[in-house]
């Protein structure tokens, strides 16, 4: 119990003492490198792995269009390299085109104050949320979850910050409390921390979500390696200091480079003055820079003439679809009008025929009675000689 307390008031003092990453900050860009994708600033308290966005103020608005990681700190300054605003990537939404620029903002440690932390069991876990209550710690189920059953990498724990807009991952590993960013994973800050206790520890770490199970599959990618917490999660940290070591060494080299280069620029510049006379002449930087701008220049405006000639092409095609469907219309119109007046016209005939029919009938009716009266004096006229035989006949004796 006493060295518990102990732990306690030790983590305390040092989570008091070292909270200066926590701070939001925000610096101005001061100068650019557009084909090394290197940006330099003031490093004020920064240190080399912490990550940061840049935004460019338009006219009545600011949009996020790069994001940085810095990756040397010398002189009181910052050097830090940029690429392509990655973090909340959507497919459904335009993406920038902009670049950094001279003079755009650089915004470090906005998710800072949230983390996610990795215990080996439930004593440690609580020890380490009692004496950093200046850190809203997201639980370790929902973090678990995400793995599902998985062990944890790289890969998966940028992902869970993304989601959960974290911005640094607590880890015990032996006797030491790593603090890294979540987006460069290098280690921010270490504490010192008495694992000597443990004796049991959790897969992949402590949370209270049991039950969750990859599968056989799931089993034979992922190894399972997280059974042996100490081992894992040492052999993950020391993987990025290992990594942390190489970039160090590295911008050793590109500093180096970049020294060289500025004599050169020096050497080149003198001359100049001293031939023409004359302060303004271009740097090697500016031509450096306006290349890197004509280039993009060039892409926007083969960008916007594709554009163009597919919104004519597009245009082309509605107007051609419109005078089908004009032509359509006026043929359809033109049939409808041609049935419409041959219906008249058959409406028109049967009245004719009607009329004719019922002069047919007058005329038939007025035919009947002559007939009838000339069938009537033909009679009398064959009676007649009949009966003038017969008084012949009987006149004789």
């Amino acid at each position: 119990m006493l060295r518990l307390l102990i732990g306690l008031l030790l983590m305390s003092f040092i989570s008091l003492q070292s909270a200066s990453w926590q701070e939001p900050l925000r610096v101005s860009i001061e100068f650019v490198d557009l084909p090394k994708k290197i940006i330099r600033f003031p490093a004020h308290d920064l240190q080399v792995g912490e990550f940061g966005f840049v935004v460019t103020k338009l006219s009545d608005y600011e949009i996020v269009n790069s994001e940085v990681v810095i990756i040397a700190v010398e002189n009181g300054v910052a050097t830090a390299k940029f690429r392509a605003f990655e973090s909340m990537k959507q497919i459904h939404l335009p993406t920038p085109r902009m670049v950094a620029k001279k003079g755009d903002l650089v915004y470090f440690r906005q998710f800072n104050n949230q983390a996610f932390l990795i215990a080996p069991n439930d004593e440690l876990y609580e020890q380490i949320r009692a004496t950093n209550t200046d850190i809203n710690f997201i639980s370790s189920d929902l973090l678990v979850t995400f793995l599902n059953g998985f062990d944890p990498k790289i890969a998966n724990l940028r992902k869970a910050c993304n989601v959960y807009s974290v911005g640094v991952i607590y880890i015990v590993t032996t006797n030491t409390l790593n603090i890294l960013s979540c987006e460069s994973f290098e280690i921010l800050e270490k504490r010192e921390l008495d694992t000597s206790g443990v004796t049991k520890t959790s897969t992949p770490f402590f949370s209270r979500v049991e039950g969750i199970d990859a599968g056989t599959l799931g089993k034979l990618f992922s190894g399972s390696q997280s059974k042996n917490y100490f081992a894992y999660y040492d052999a993950l940290v020391k993987k990025e200091k290992r990594k942390e070591v190489r970039i160090e060494k590295k911008e050793v080299r590109i500093d180096a480079r970049e020294i060289k280069r500025e004599i050169k620029q020096e050497a080149i510049k003198e001359p100049k003055k001293a031939n023409q006379g004359t302060e303004n002449a271009p740097t090697l930087e500016e031509k450096n820079y306006q290349k890197a701008e004509r280039k993009l220049d060039s892409k926007e405006e083969r960008r916007y003439l594709r554009d163009e000639r597919k919104k004519a092409k597009a245009t082309k095609k509605a107007m051609k679809l419109e005078e089908r469907e004009k032509e359509h219309d006026e043929r359809d119109e033109r049939e409808t009008e041609g049935r419409r007046k041959a219906l008249e016209m058959d409406k028109g005939n049967e009245k004719v025929n009607a009329k004719e029919n019922e002069q047919e009938i007058k005329q038939e009716a007025i035919k009947e009675p002559d007939n009838g009266n000339n069938a009537t004096q033909q009679g009398e006229k064959q009676n007649a000689p009949k009966e003038n035989n017969a008084s012949k006949e009987e006149k004789k004796p």
